[in-house]
């Protein structure tokens, strides 16, 4: 499983830093997006990955996810932002799990 399988259109998936990764999703409400974030989700924790040079199964991949959506009037930048907050509130309530801005008492927390 790739991103480039659940993404389609003019969607766009890029690595953003070394371990973290962005889906740009244009002209994507955040309910729409917020189920394709759980669709990424559950496709990581089914991949079974498989060593190449032995053949030996590994333990299976879990991921957090941070989903933000552009308001009119903000910035990319303050878009990045809240997507990241949104992701470290992922990882800090538990991990392998999907939080958005819409997720009042996980946003709510971060934004304290």
């Amino acid at each position: 499983m790739s991103l480039k399988d659940v993404i389609t259109g003019k969607d766009i998936a890029a690595r953003y830093g070394g371990e973290e990764f962005a889906v740009i999703l244009p002209k994507t409400p955040l309910y729409p997006a917020l189920k394709l974030a759980e669709q990424i989700r559950h496709a990581v924790m089914k991949a079974e990955l498989i060593k190449r040079s032995t053949g030996e199964k590994n333990r299976r991949l879990t991921i957090s996810i941070g989903v933000a959506e552009l308001h009119k009037g903000t910035s990319a930048q303050a878009l990045i932002e809240t997507a990241d907050m949104c992701l470290y509130a992922a990882k800090r309530g538990g991990r392998n799990r999907v939080v958005s801005e819409a997720d009042e008492q996980s946003f709510a927390a971060i934004t304290r």
